[in-house]
């Protein structure tokens, strides 16, 4: 093992992260792919996608060269260490060396991180200013929109029915594998109660208590109702004052349109923030840990496939082409895949929704934004899936046909409140075990499913924005808010208009056969 220089007060280390051969190497070599990557997108003007898809694959391949060469190590003592944690525990008194810590891999991780976390935090900042708008311009418009009304009420029902579609199924596919069989599982540890949170009082947290604070904060539905307020506001006041109303207005106009311009600047980093994000999703994973559960993470992503073959479906019942639509919903799930964020993928989601599905924008103002907060398909369902599964085939549990529907009922309501807290696969699986009287197998479970988190969290991410995207096109195919037929499998008044015409054939020719009689 290699102990961090930064025992020994090593400048080259501490402050330049640089502090090895090795290390200088493999960074040079880093973004020396990523400056050739940005040569070659300046010389082909390939389409966007594709620039992020390969600049996916580079990043994938670079994090699983540095791990061969390393002979993708793994802790079995304390599976959820990798090559760049130098402690097993930093948190206790006395902390455990990490035998396979690489402090060449950990410097390197460093400067891999750089143009990830620059991405993910102009991101982030973006997306306050994004939303806050986004409802406030809805809201303020002059005149009630009902059909809005009816897509966002459409827009939570999908949401919640891809939750308990997607714990079923997920249940029943870990069954059917045994994904706990073979494993040694104690009921020991403690469980964490604050992770799980009544239903109340995910819905009072929702309510701002600082206004200031609001923005500041990880949570979206805060923003959204201090938006939903001040539009409201501005649309009462418009009937004593119409006249500054409008100028306000105009301002939220003005100001969306600068927001929207920075976005798009950020968005262009996309495919170099991609390989950063790779990279460093590989690099710092257990991945020899694959070896032991690896039945458990194949099962999640084979549920996460299931998951997106659901979307797809429901997407052709309700007169959709999944192809065209596929075609753009990609982005937002690559984006998602990525950075492993529904928060940081909501500027992009908003625009795939209203300039590519063509979306009214509306109705993607608040629909799109309760998508991250509310009815994850994947973060709920399939991990609640995964869980409850990995119990029963462990044999650790008496297992019922009522148990199923307490723990089909606990997730959906856990859906409405998980979005924005760190730890997601934490907070699921405290609560699905809570809810069942399990809270004493939170630690054992965690420790094992929670090892390789970081790797199913790319999987899981990317098919809850998706989830969204299909919700909310769904919604407003139902409520006629898609402002283009492209889209549909069939176009509506074509068809109608061809169904009363051959009615009115029919009618005519028994017309013309009783006056012939």
């Amino acid at each position: 093992m290699e102990f961090l220089a930064s025992d020994n007060s090593n400048p080259l280390h501490d402050f330049v992260a640089i502090s090895q051969w090795q290390s200088l190497v493999s960074i040079v070599i880093f973004f020396g792919l990523m400056v050739l990557l940005w040569i070659f997108i300046k010389k082909t003007k390939i389409r966007f996608m594709y620039r992020v898809i390969i600049g996916l694959v580079i990043g994938l391949g670079f994090g699983v060269v540095i791990q061969a060469i390393n002979g993708f190590p793994y802790n079995s003592d304390h599976p959820s260490s990798s090559m760049i944690d130098p402690w097993v525990d930093p948190n206790v008194p006395n902390p455990v060396a990490n035998p396979i810590y690489q402090l060449w891999v950990h410097e390197l991780s460093i400067w891999v991180n750089l143009f990830k976390m620059i991405f993910i935090n102009a991101i982030l900042m973006l997306t306050v200013p994004v939303v806050f708008l986004a409802i406030a311009r809805a809201v303020a418009r002059p005149g009630h929109d009902k059909k809005t009304r009816q897509g966002i009420i459409i827009t939570v029902i999908i949401l919640l029915v891809n939750v308990a579609v997607s714990f079923t199924i997920t249940f029943f596919i870990g069954w059917a594998f045994k994904i706990g069989d073979g494993f040694t599982i104690s009921g020991s540890g403690n469980y964490d109660g604050d992770a799980s949170k009544p239903l109340p009082q995910i819905i009072w947290e929702y309510v701002p208590s600082n206004f200031i604070g609001a923005f500041i904060g990880i949570a979206i539905i805060p923003v959204m109702v201090i938006g939903a307020l001040i539009g409201l506001a501005v649309k009462k006041s418009a009937k004593k004052h119409p006249e500054d109303m409008q100028k306000i207005r105009d301002g939220f106009e003005r100001w969306w349109t600068i927001v929207m311009s920075c976005l798009m600047f950020v968005i262009k980093l996309m495919p170099y923030a991609v390989m950063s994000m790779i990279t460093y999703s590989i690099i710092s994973r257990p991945i020899g840990y694959l070896g032991k559960i690896g039945i458990v993470i194949g099962v999640a992503y084979l549920c996460l496939i299931v998951a997106l073959i659901w979307h797809t479906i429901t997407l052709v019942i309700f007169g959709i082409n999944p192809i065209k639509w596929w075609k753009y919903a990609v982005r937002p799930l690559i984006q998602g895949f990525s950075t492993q964020s529904s928060n940081a993928t909501l500027p992009i989601t908003m625009d795939t929704l209203k300039n590519n599905i063509k979306v009214k924008e509306s109705l993607v103002g608040i629909s799109a934004p309760l998508s991250t907060t509310m009815g994850l398909t994947a973060c709920a369902g399939v991990q609640s899936g995964i869980i409850v599964s990995f119990i029963m085939s462990a044999g650790l549990y008496d297992f019922t046909i009522a148990h199923f529907f307490i723990a089909l009922l606990v997730t959906v309501i856990a859906s409405l409140g998980i979005a924005g807290v760190p730890g997601t696969a934490s907070v699921v699986t405290a609560g699905v075990l809570g809810g069942l009287g399990l809270g004493a197998l939170y630690m054992p479970v965690y420790s094992i499913i929670g090892a390789l988190d970081g790797l199913f969290d790319m999987g899981r991410t990317g098919v809850n924005v998706t989830g969204g995207v299909q919700a909310t096109t769904i919604a407003a195919r139902l409520t006629h808010a898609l402002e283009s037929d492209e889209l549909l499998l069939f176009n509506g008044k074509t068809l109608f208009g061809k169904i009363r015409a051959k009615v009115h054939k029919k009618k005519e020719e028994k017309r013309k056969t009783k006056q012939n009689e």
